[in-house]
This record gives structure tokens, sequence and C-alpha cells, in this order.
């Protein structure tokens, strides 16, 4: 027993050694610390395609390990999961994972994605990038492409309008709407308008709803712009849709900036970086509107 303590005092001893154990043990921590501050939780309905794609699309531009759980799995117990897995931001794909992501401690940054506009908070360390595109975007293409239907009109919710809106209110006729019977008498008095944007909101936009707005925008030569490749197939002139690889890249970029110590306050929310661009040229020729071939070209797809 004596001789191994003078063996062990005589390793402590030695210079050398003691170097080399110091810069193993700063190693150590230094590996330690980076591992707990890699640590990223994704959640999100990742039964869905399109959910399941951006995480996964996420987790691979992503320079740090990241883990992944379905909501449902942490519902009502995110905080402890967040603890558990020692993580420092999560990563919130769609309107309940935000919701459920809303509760944890403000020192835990939350980075949102695949809502429709920036959820209403005050909460601190929070930013994201959602999905719909800013009224400036439609009026962009306008200007350029279809200068003749300069004179429309944006119709939607009092939310919708004040995320989307933004410094084209005084370009353009907006409308607040906050039921669908608004909505129906609204468009109702828009038949001198040269087309009508509507804004997304699930509870406005129903199927009945869409099917009476069609039949106006058709009975009066008005096309209808947004919101969704699903609307243009039924009869909306073009829209705008976010393309999910290059929110997913601005989601892990923010994310990134987080990790190389950006405080989520500081990093705005914002739109998508890219949109694809789905045309009709069905109602085009109807209405008598001429697209001209360079936006054709850049449409991802037409009708």
């Amino acid at each position: 027993m004596h001789s191994c303590s003078i063996q062990i005092q005589l390793f402590l001893n030695s210079r050398r050694n003691r170097v080399s154990a110091i810069v193993t043990i700063l190693l150590l921590l230094l590996c330690t610390s980076l591992a707990c501050a890699a640590k990223v939780l994704i959640i999100g309905d990742t039964q869905y395609a399109v959910v399941a794609g951006v995480a996964y699309e996420v987790h691979k531009y992503l320079k740090t390990p990241s883990t992944e759980y379905a909501t449902e799995d942490v519902k009502g117990r995110l905080a402890s999961v967040v603890e558990h897995e020692d993580a420092r931001i999560v990563v919130a794909l769609g309107l309940d994972a935000v919701n459920e992501a809303m509760h944890l401690p403000p020192h835990i940054a939350v980075v949102y994605g695949l809502v429709v506009v920036p959820p209403k908070s005050l909460r601190e360390n929070l930013t994201g990038v959602y999905m719909s595109a800013p009224v400036s975007e439609y009026v962009g293409i306008i200007r350029r492409y279809l200068p003749g239907l300069a004179r429309f009109s944006v119709v939607g919710s009092q939310n919708m309008l004040k995320s989307l809106l933004g410094g084209e209110s005084t370009e353009v006729a907006s409308y607040k709407v906050g039921s669908t019977h608004e909505l129906l008498t609204t468009i109702n008095r828009l038949a001198d308008r040269k087309a009508i944007l509507l804004l997304p909101d699930a509870n406005l936009l129903t199927a009945a709803v869409m099917s009476n707005i069609f039949l106006f925008s058709f009975r009066n030569n008005i096309p209808l712009l947004g919101i969704s490749e699903a609307h243009v197939k039924q009869g909306s002139l073009f829209a705008l849709v976010f393309d999910a690889k290059a929110v997913s890249r601005q989601i892990a970029e923010k994310v990134q900036n987080i990790l190389n110590g950006s405080g989520g306050d500081a990093l705005p929310a914002t739109p998508p970086g890219k949109y694809n661009l789905y045309i009709n040229s069905n109602t085009a020729r109807k209405m008598g509107i001429e697209i001209p071939d360079e936006l054709l070209k850049r449409a991802k797809k037409v009708f």
C-alpha cells in the first residue's frame, strides 16, 4: 500500500505527466461543454409528411446533434424532456408544437416553423420562419408581370392583415373580416376590383366559402390570388407557396446562430426565403389575362 502511494505521488510530481493530465482534463471539460451546448430538440406532428420532411431537413442542415420527438409524445411534459435531454433549443414545427414550446422557461430558445404567421406571444427567446407570403411578394409579381391587375384588394382577418400586409397598406385596398358571413359579404362588394388576394385563415376559408368565392370570381371575371396549390388547381390565378427545403435551411440557420451566441430575441421572425409559384393558365385564358412567358417559366407547376 505504501509503495502504491509513493508511485502515485511520483506520478503527480512529474511535471510532464502533470501537464498532460491538465490538458486531458481541459479537453474533457471542453468536449463535455460543447456536447451539452449542442443539444437541439425538434418536435412536431411527424406523422404528416411535410412535418417529417422539414424535421429531417433541419436535422441534416444543422452542424450539431439533434433529437426528434412527436408532439403527442411530449404533450404536457416538454419541460421535463428538455431537462432530461439537456437541450438548449427547441425547434417547434406546427401550431400544436409551438403551443407546447411556449410554456418552456425563457432561457430555452424556441425556433418555430410550419405556422401560417408569427404566433402572438410576449415570450422571450423566440424566433422562427412562418409559411405565408407577405402581400409585398404578390405586389412585386403584379407590378412586374401583370400590371393590369394593379388595382387589387386584400381580404383577411385582423391577425393576417397585421402580419402580412406590412408597408403595402398604402398601395392596396385592404378589408378586415372576422367571420365567414362577413367575408362573403365583403367579397360581393368588390365587383369593381381587378383581382382579390385572400389571406390564409382556415377558420374563414372553408370549402363551402371557397365554392361561393370561386363562383363570384368567374361570374365577375375577377381573378383570385393565393393561397395554395390546391386553390390554384380549383381556379385561383396564381399563388406563392413556401418552399419546404428553403424554410428548413432558414430554421437551421437560426438555430446555428443561437448556438453561436445570438439570442432568439435578436433574430426576428422571417417569411420564407423562397416560394414555389403555381399558375392556372385556364383561368387566365377564360378571364382574358395574358401570362408572360417569363412568369410561366418561373412556375413550379402550370394548370
